[in-house]
């Protein structure tokens, strides 16, 4: 039986740093064994204490539902609870006008919390919802008198609320008001408006003059539709507030900078002001764009605040009045702040691209004048130098405000699209008031798109299918919770039962279906949609059919690019063709014996999306430990007993891999065993079963790992490859057994010509247009990945000369080559080759980078897979190229050894004998696996082309 100290070491560990349901609010328990307490007047009552709760034959009973029921959905249901209260005196009913709530208990009014003591001196809440029902009942005798009360958690009151009648900005400036704000024009007003109203009460609406196109612009993707400034201007003026105290003011605004700019000194913005001691009544944003570029205020798309008095006339001030940031074609958020600095007035011009950002800013200075009071504002107003407005502006979001606050204020509001998922979570919520709990980092959620006019379920259900979390019902307060989908990776165990110990109130039956298949699917997002369809393994595809199809899924993304949308499928078809029984329901009941304190409060610490173990199952349920996260719960308390179900899914899709840890494994595309195996042999030869090739890692740093082959795990001790030969042995007429253990043959020439020196292998070639062959005859392959290093004595003379790798190796007249050429100018050639029946056939040629020397060595890899040949060539000790040939051909399919080939041209007039040298000769695919059998008590044969695979890969998430 496994000890309660990793899973109470790994609560610690996440509760220490992470909010969630499980972290304590203050509260002491009262150490009975269920608490019920109904919120009245502001005040919790205690009805538990109170003798209120119902309670049958003294097997009263409450029960609890919460998170994702039946383990079918994705999608977290609202939390439920059913309990019976004693109503003799008619307290419970709230239109009872005697009773001490009277009025007071209205159905979706009244909150109600269920807790029990979590074995620190506090309270598990296991509940905290609203009352959804109030139904009275009696026996025949009247005597026995109660009310059966049904309670909602919080996704239910959440689910009725409306959708949002403001754009997202709007909600901003106004939920709650901006410090200091009393002017606001949203400019959001439709079509046919004769006037832009004010968001304030008191404030006045926005006049024009000219014809602005209202509702055009919807570039600002929080926002509603913008007018468009064609020529117009707008004018809007603003109640007088107490100055008094007064030492600062801000007006901002959002616009949108057409590609071309705008005129030469056209005027943005202006803000009038009581006129003060230095006669200052106009503080002006106008725009750049001199002739040549290159002006006196400012070059081409940049911005200027300028000082005017009352006839309108430059003052004089200090500092550089122009910012540096081109602003041509950005969407802006502009900001002129004005302050008392000392007997001075700075006055600040600032922006902020709300696509990238990007801010700039620059501030000016008036001596011997302070704040006053701002009486008007005014977007491409007129003046007397006869501006007519700008041309193509789109406005908008106008606010005055009598405090400066940091340009970034608004947050994510003022541009959603690329908010972290968790974030919009965190905001949405934080702008309704509701209470807010999450585990996980927030900061590392998907990156969602614009935010659309939905209520806070639906946005939040939105952003939560985008990133794959979990969205759950908060514990500590009548609220919302988020889960990250990173938090659910590569968890500890939050609890670990034994089977063996009788810790399980039930027993784990395994469930085997495809209700949860799913290996292809469509995802949209933005208008791109891409499909992932996992065709290979026993849930692919090729396997079973394609699962999903139909099914379709359109997510709300920051990008559309095709390959981050196909990720996005890839990741939730992963989740789909997990290879292992479900164990939807998981029970436990805190009243048994084997429940120890220290697993009690674990129990109850579980929060949706942890990881759960059962150690050592019986066989028949699994031959490894059951290992499952929590998706919801189902709840039963009395007085006597509390029964927990959890509803569970396989937990193995959430260990992924993490760049540059030891515990990262991924998985090849494919391997297979190349020859049949016993059930004790401990010598695996293991090959790829798709074309990819992909090499299992052969450091013996990475291992041990284990695989699993026909439901037997087996844990690898060692990877080589199947060949190696480094020919460090010395031998004459012949080149002996290979460092790996096969033995070499000559063919097609005397065996003198046939020797290794201790360091290479050599031929010796002393005729023209006469091969020397090395083979291993003891393999047959057909499926292979070789390399050697080669090199020749000479450079050529008369006619070239030729070194290859041989394969499907038939006889001297029949196999596949990938053939060096060394030319008499010293380049090189690489050629894929096939001979059949003695006919000798080029099918592709490329010429190599390097020169050709005397003893300078060049390394030859050569792939064959089905029909597929591959074939690249490099100088030894240089960087490996990609495959420099790739082709097809069908002529000789089947199994053969391999080796090598050394031949002299026709025409080659090196003095003779010529000596070929090889080394490093490897044979990369198929592996040596050296294992340890039975792992996990399986123990069978295995026949050749049975599947092997990590038994526990670790795919990489989003």
């Amino acid at each position: 039986m496994q000890t309660v100290a990793p899973f109470v070491a790994a609560i610690r560990r996440r509760l220490a740093n992470l909010p969630g349901p499980a972290r304590a609010v203050g509260e002491a328990s009262s150490d009975e064994p269920v608490t019920v307490e109904l919120l009245v007047g502001g005040e919790w009552v205690d009805l538990t204490a109170g003798g209120w709760v119902m309670v049958r034959d003294d097997s009263g009973q409450i029960r609890i539902t919460y998170g994702i029921q039946g383990g079918e959905g994705s999608q977290t249901e609202r939390g439920s609870a059913a309990l019976q209260l004693k109503n003799p005196d008619g307290r419970f009913s709230h239109r009872n006008p005697m009773g001490p709530y009277f009025d007071t208990l209205n159905w979706n009014a009244a909150q109600i919390r269920i807790s029990v003591p979590d074995g620190n001196g506090g309270k598990s809440y296991r509940l905290w919802g609203e009352v959804s029902k109030w139904a009275p009942g009696a026996d025949k005798s009247g005597n026995d008198v109660w009310v059966d009360v049904s309670v909602d958690g919080f996704l239910q009151k959440l689910a009725q609320g409306p959708a949002p009648e403001r754009s997202v900005i709007y909600r901003a400036v106004t939920t709650p008001l901006l410090t200091g704000l009393v002017a606001y024009w949203p400019c959001e007003d439709a079509e046919g408006a004769k006037s832009l109203s004010s968001a304030l009460v008191n404030g006045s609406p926005m006049t024009w003059t000219g014809n602005p196109v209202l509702a055009t612009y919807s570039g600002f993707e929080a926002s509603d539709p913008l007018p468009t400034l064609t020529g117009a201007s707008l004018t809007g003026g603003i109640a007088k507030y107490d100055t008094t105290t007064v030492t600062q003011y801000q007006m901002r605004y959002l616009l949108a900078v057409p590609a071309d700019g705008f005129s030469d000194q056209d005027v943005i913005s202006r803000i009038a002001v009581e006129a003060g001691a230095y006669n200052l009544r106009y503080l002006d944003v106008h725009y750049n764009d001199p002739p040549g570029g290159v002006g006196s205020f400012g070059g081409r798309g940049t911005l200027t605040v300028q000082a005017y008095d009352g006839d309108e006339s430059p003052l004089a001030t200090s500092g550089t009045p122009s910012i540096s940031l081109d602003t041509r074609g950005r969407r802006l958020r502009v900001s002129v702040e004005v302050s008392n600095n000392g007997s001075a007035l700075a006055m600040t011009l600032r922006v902020l691209d709300v696509d990238t950002g990007i801010t700039d800013s620059t501030t000016i200075g008036l001596v011997s004048t302070q704040v006053t009071r701002v009486t008007a504002v005014g977007m491409a107003p007129d003046t007397l130098a006869g501006s007519a407005g700008v041309i193509a502006a789109a406005v908008g979001h106008v606010t005055v405000q009598t405090t400066i606050s940091d340009i970034t204020d608004l947050g994510d509001a003022i541009h959603p699209t690329g908010e972290a998922a968790g974030r919009r979570i965190q905001r949405l919520c934080g702008e309704e008031g509701i209470v807010f709990d999450w585990v996980g980092d927030l900061d590392d959620t998907v990156a969602l798109g614009p935010q659309g006019r939905q209520n806070v379920l639906a946005l939040a259900q939105e952003a939560c299918l985008a990133d794959g979390g979990l969205l759950y019902e908060a514990r500590t307060g009548f609220g919302l919770g988020y889960r990250t989908r990173a938090s659910l990776h590569n968890q500890d165990p939050a609890l670990v039962l034994s089977y063996p110990g009788h810790q399980l109130s039930e027993v784990p039956v395994p469930v085997d279906d495809d209700r949860q298949t799913q290996n292809i699917l469509t995802v949209t997002a933005g208008g791109t949609s891409a499909t992932y369809e996992e065709t290979e393994g026993p849930l692919g595809t090729a396997a079973i059919g394609k699962y999903g199809e139909d099914r379709g899924l359109t997510l709300n993304l920051a990008t559309s690019e095709t390959v981050v949308v196909r990720d996005h499928a890839a990741w939730r078809v992963h989740l789909g063709c997990v290879d292992e029984d479900r164990f939807p329901q998981i029970s436990v009941n805190l009243a048994h014996p084997s429940i120890t304190p220290e697993m009690r409060r674990a129990i109850l610490a579980l929060r949706l999306g942890d990881r759960l173990q059962i150690a050592d199952p019986e066989t028949w349920q699994s031959f490894d430990d059951i290992d499952q996260v929590v998706l919801g719960l189902d709840e039963t308390l009395t007085h006597f007993e509390h029964r927990l179900t959890f509803i569970c899914a396989p937990a193995s899709p959430y260990t992924v891999g993490v760049l540059d840890t030891d515990a990262a494994r991924l998985d090849t595309d494919g391997s297979a065993l190349f020859s049949a195996a016993t059930s004790s042999d401990t010598s695996l030869v293991v090959g790829p079963s798709t074309e990819d090739f992909t090499r299992w890692t052969t450091d013996s740093g990475d291992v041990p790992l284990d695989v699993r082959v026909g439901g037997e795990v087996m844990r690898v001790t060692a990877i080589a490859n199947h060949v190696t030969d480094t020919f460090t042995r010395v031998t004459a007429n012949g080149w002996g057994t290979a460092d790996s253990g096969q033995a070499w043959s000559n063919v097609n020439a005397a065996n003198s010509d046939f020797a290794t020196t201790g360091t290479v292998a050599t031929h010796s070639v002393g005729s023209v247009n006469s091969s020397r062959y090395s083979v291993l005859a003891s393999l047959s392959l057909a499926d292979v990945d070789v390399q050697a290093d080669m090199a020749t004595s000479v450079t050529a003379a008369g006619g070239p000369q030729f070194s290859h790798i041989v394969a499907r190796y038939v006889n001297a007249n029949t196999m596949y080559l990938a053939r060096l050429r060394f030319n008499l100018d010293q380049t090189i050639d690489l050629t894929i080759q096939k001979r059949v029946n003695g006919t000798q056939t080029d099918i592709e040629t490329v010429n190599i980078t390097g020169t050709h020397a005397a003893g300078v060595f060049f390394t030859v890899r050569f792939q064959i897979y089905g029909t597929t040949l591959r074939a690249k060539a490099w100088e030894t000790g240089t960087v490996e190229p990609d495959w420099l040939l790739v082709t097809t051909d069908g002529a000789l399919p089947n199994a053969g050894p391999i080796g090598v080939r050394s031949v002299l041209d026709a025409a080659n007039s090196n003095p003779l004998p010529v000596t070929f040298s090889y080394d490093n000769y490897r044979l990369l695919n198929p592996q040596t696996f050296t294992v340890t059998r039975s792992v996990n008590g399986v123990s069978k044969a295995h026949a050749a082309g049975a599947d092997l695979r990590l038994a526990t890969p670790t795919p990489l998430s989003l």
